[in-house]
């Protein structure tokens, strides 16, 4: 009668020590999946066969590699600012600002029968105005829409991507 009280005691010990376990680390599991890892946290080898070019990461040992150097644009675990502090990248926003439509004067190639002379005509358009994005570090310009000269006499509307363009003093 022994074993079958203790058959069943084992089991529950064993299936709440699993609880607890599963528990204890689901929350710490959780935290190392955010968007990404920006820099490793050991040291990493690299192997730059220019100066100011590029960089490979390598494993250790690789003919040529060296420890990657901190504070430069290699990975190291030196360049991780918290991402609170203002040079986590693009800066805390300041403000928004308006950028005002902008009306565009074109000189539009219009077609005309052969052995006359070219023609064009003057043609007025405008470009959407958007709100800009300044931060302490620069200005987060959105997508927005732009007219093209892709020839003389023809336009085209194409839609800008979104960029940062960041301020002189950095």
């Amino acid at each position: 009668m022994g074993g079958l009280y203790w058959s069943p005691m084992r089991i529950l010990g064993v299936t709440l020590g699993l609880l607890l376990a599963v528990a204890t680390l689901s929350p710490a599991m959780a935290q190392t999946t955010g968007l990404s890892t920006p820099n490793p946290q050991g040291p990493v080898f690299v192997v730059r066969p220019n100066p100011t070019g590029p960089f490979r990461v390598v494993p250790p040992g690789t003919p040529g590699s060296r420890e990657s150097i901190p504070f430069g644009d290699e990975p190291h675990a030196f360049n991780n600012p918290h991402p609170m502090l203002p040079n986590a990248g693009l800066g805390f926003a300041v403000r928004q600002v308006w950028m005002p439509p902008q009306p565009v004067v074109m000189q539009v190639y219009v077609p005309s029968p052969e052995g006359v002379p070219d023609r064009y005509q003057t043609m007025f358009a405008q470009v959407p105005g958007f709100y800009a994005i300044e931060t302490t570090t620069g200005t987060w310009i959105p997508e927005r829409w732009v007219l093209d000269q892709v020839n003389v006499g023809i336009y085209q509307w194409r839609l800008a991507p979104m960029q940062f363009v960041p301020n002189g003093s950095q």
